[in-house]
């Protein structure tokens, strides 16, 4: 009987592992090359400069007479950077390869990345971060490999960003990474970067937030909305419900929003990003998914549903809106959305709408087919509210929005597209609602909405976070909705390894590092998971490295698994911090001693430190035919001039570096053999290296 059921649990935990494996869920983990001091060892990207001025003028130009309610916050570029074009590799000790490239765009508000290939191997990890905020995203592995082959990154704040991709030894194949455009932020999409900078402002003050007295009633269809990036534009959108309630993440929005494959490809969707209480301005953007497929559309009518690249998992609380394609005219009216990239809102209509039609400068929509707001008594819409859905009394969806007039100096004649007309007014299943909501065929007019968990969340708590391996780590389960099995799975080396009781458990491990601790929990046919990286520790493994600039030295502790540290400094001198800064009062040889301690010991490392730029350059190679690099890495210097002479004083060749280069290139084919002379003066001081030429 247990073999039978751990059989059973082993194809559940593949099937949710798959259903989860394409989200913009990141899986922990920290970047290799994360702290500063190896900026300069990247060369930059460099995007053409960029004119908001022109920019703004250019969108007042387009939009004309269009009051559509979505609106364009970045600028995209589009290019083809890649691992093989662009960047720079480095090997590690132990095997590993890695791959950063440096991307900047000078006077970005924030920076976003869409990926047009994105395969990672097992055990491969991507890492997208930057200097100027220490923002970290990822890591981003295997498991957000999408059927698309495509990837879109959340925005950063900060005009710099760093793709860092580790690939381990041995990977079964060579991963394709591609970014094919860039998203320059010039309207500062975080707002809220508090600023005075910023172009999309919070939005109006007659706005009122989602966890307001307004929104006790809608604090289970608020679930469903969520906040969308794509391709530069923000708008809004909403999971809807069909008739199987089989949990497809369906998700209603505007034509006008996403009317392409590639759009719903590269955009992002974010859940639960609300304000925690009525006063508040700011919520968190950690929920979102990356991608989805189209399902239908039509420029005759201002719908677009979508099913996302995976079902938002139980953690997002998601709820999947219903929906009345009767055509009656509601009581009043409802609307929940993101304007101007804000946190959730919600807008109130106490009248019933009136039937009209929609047109602009760029959309003439059927006739008849949208409801008119008349008047706003609570709130209103703004850009980035469009897609948004109108719920009817009842709380279910009958529209969504496409534009309007009303603001909070005037909240008037707001429109929706009727979820009426979307329903079947065109027969291909590409252009109606029908087919996709309705599979069953049953006809029904009205559809109440679900939550696809039932309340069902799977959790547990650890004893702690990271332990010395061979020691004891409990778990207790505090899963919610009373789940009837479970099944454990304590990750790589654990003792015991699995499990099917309820717990709490006593487990241990074999082996250090990073374990992943798997709980799934199922009741009355409704699944749900959650997993935890513990880390699982060894003795610690001290060790450091240092870049210099002129007597001051800058220490980078490449320690691991240690927890404190202690520095002998080597002048009489000490330090407790990870990443000591030191100034030495003379040149000469130093010798450094770091000693890294964790719950499991202690480990040290020592190494000598030369204070004088001279012992810190190395030529390579000497002698050479022709190409001589220069490596500065361990050097922190503002511009270096240097020059190459031949026997008889005459200037060969010459240049200058700048800080963020680490290295110094040049070629002397042609010249004859013999010996060259290297001058270079970096921050005043001259150095010299002999070059031998061997043609």
């Amino acid at each position: 009987m247990i073999s039978k059921l751990l059989k059973f649990w082993l194809i559940v935990s593949l099937s949710l592992i798959c259903f989860f494996s394409k989200a913009q869920i990141s899986h922990g983990g920290s970047p290799l090359f994360k702290d500063a001091k190896f900026k300069s060892t990247i060369p930059v990207t460099y995007l053409p400069r960029f004119e908001k001025a022109k920019m703004l003028k250019d969108e007042v130009f387009v939009s004309g007479e269009s009051f559509l309610k979505h609106a364009q916050y970045a600028y995209q570029y589009q290019n083809i950077y890649n691992s093989n074009n662009s960047g720079k590799w480095e090997k590690l000790e132990d095997g590993r390869m890695v791959w950063r490239i440096f991307i900047s765009s000078p006077g970005a508000f924030s920076l976003g990345l869409e990926f047009s290939k994105f395969k990672l191997p097992k055990n491969a990890m991507l890492f997208v971060y930057n200097y100027q905020t220490a923002q970290v995203l990822g890591a981003y592995t295997e498991k957000n490999n999408k059927a698309s082959g495509k990837f879109s990154i959340e925005p950063l704040e900060g005009d710099e960003i760093i793709v860092e991709y580790i690939e381990p030894f041995g990977a079964k194949f060579e991963a394709e990474i591609e970014i094919g455009a860039v998203l320059h932020d010039y309207k500062n999409i975080f707002n809220q970067l508090k600023g005075e900078k910023s172009s999309v402002k919070t939005s109006g003050s007659c706005n009122v937030n989602i966890n307001c007295p307004e929104g006790d009633d809608w604090q289970i269809e608020k679930q469903s909305v969520c906040h969308i990036l794509y391709n530069g534009f923000i708008a809004s959108g909403a999971l809807i419900n069909n008739t199987s309630f089989d949990g497809k993440p369906y998700l209603l929005t505007a034509h006008h929003v996403i009317d392409s494959q590639g759009d719903a490809e590269d955009a992002i969707f974010y859940f639960n990003y609300e304000a925690a209480d009525c006063e508040s301005t700011t919520g968190s953007k950690s929920q979102s998914i990356s991608g989805a497929d189209l399902l239908a559309t039509t420029s005759h009518l201002d719908f677009t549903l979508l099913e996302l690249s995976v079902m938002p998992p139980a953690s997002f609380s998601p709820y999947y809106a219903g929906w009345d394609r009767s055509g009656r005219i509601p009581l009043n009216t409802t609307c929940i959305h993101h304007p101007n990239a804000d946190v959730k809102k919600i807008s109130m209509d106490f009248d019933a709408p009136i039937t009209d039609s929609y047109s602009d400068t760029k959309y003439t929509f059927d006739i008849n087919t949208h409801w008119r707001i008349v008047d706003w008594e609570i709130g209103t819409t703004e850009g980035g509210s469009s897609g948004s859905p109108l719920f009817d009394e009842n709380h279910r969806i009958v529209g969504d929005l496409t534009g309007g007039e009303a603001d909070c100096e005037e909240s008037v004649n707001d429109y929706y597209a009727k979820f009426s007309e979307s329903w079947a007014n065109f027969s291909e299943a590409n252009q109606q609602l029908k087919v996709w909501l309705d599979p069953l065929n049953l006809g029904l007019n009205v559809l109440d909405g679900m939550d696809p968990y039932k309340g069902l969340r799977a959790n547990f708590i650890s004893s702690n976070d990271s332990i010395c391996y061979s020691s004891q780590l409990s778990l207790e389960n505090i899963s919610q909705g009373e789940p009837d099995e479970y099944l454990w799975d304590f990750g790589e080396g654990a003792i015991p390894q699995s499990s099917t009781e309820e717990g709490p458990h006593e487990i241990s491990y074999t082996s250090s590092g990073v374990k992943e601790i798997k709980l799934i929990v199922k009741k009355n046919g409704i699944l749900d998971s959650v997993s935890r990286d513990i880390l699982a520790m060894d003795f610690p493994s001290a060790n450091f490295d240092f870049t210099v600039d002129l007597q001051k030295i800058q220490f980078i502790n490449s320690s691991e698994q240690g927890e404190t540290y202690s520095w002998d400094l080597g002048d009489g001198t000490s330090s407790s911090e990870e990443n000591p800064e030191h100034e030495y009062k003379n040149s000469g040889n130093y010798t450094i001693t770091l000693e890294a301690e964790n719950r499991c010991g202690t480990n040290s490392f020592a190494k000598m430190v030369q204070m004088n730029y001279n012992d810190l350059i190395k030529v390579y190679p000497n002698p050479s035919d022709g190409l001589f690099a220069v490596d500065l890495s361990q050097i922190i210097y503002i511009r270096t001039n240097w020059t190459v002479y031949d026997s008889k004083g005459a200037q060969v060749r010459s240049g200058i570096v700048f800080n963020y280069n680490s290295l110094i290139n040049f070629d002397l084919k042609g010249m004859s053999s013999g010996v060259y002379i290297l001058k270079l003066e970096i921050d005043g001081e001259i150095l010299q290296r002999n070059l031998l030429l061997r043609n």
